[in-house]
């Protein structure tokens, strides 16, 4: 199983990972179009310090990927741990798959 940790892309002292291009920012960094389709899950690790993943983020880092795998597919291969982001989740992955232009 692959880690992908926010704790790697959080800036210094913030508690608030925000802003869509910061999400496709940390989706370059990271590399995630090749864990898409490397097989295997993706462990996701949400500090628990952390306040707030928004919207925006979540969909600047994970849109294609759920767009790519569908919602079921983005569930199976994302697990998400540590802070209960579950809302952030289910809501990007229906605005993700609903909005003709998510990005």
């Amino acid at each position: 199983m692959t880690v992908f940790d926010l704790n790697t892309y959080r800036s210094a002292g913030s508690r608030v990972f925000a802003g869509r291009d910061r999400g496709r920012e940390v989706r370059i960094k990271a590399m995630l179009d090749d864990m898409d389709i490397e097989p295997g899950e993706v462990e996701v690790s949400v500090p628990a310090d952390v306040f707030s993943v928004n919207s925006s983020f979540f969909l600047g880092l994970f849109g294609p990927s759920i767009r790519s795998l569908g919602g079921p597919g983005f569930r199976a291969k994302y697990r998400f741990v540590g802070r209960d982001i579950s809302r952030v989740v289910n809501d990007g992955i229906e605005e993700a798959l609903n909005t003709s232009s998510p990005l």
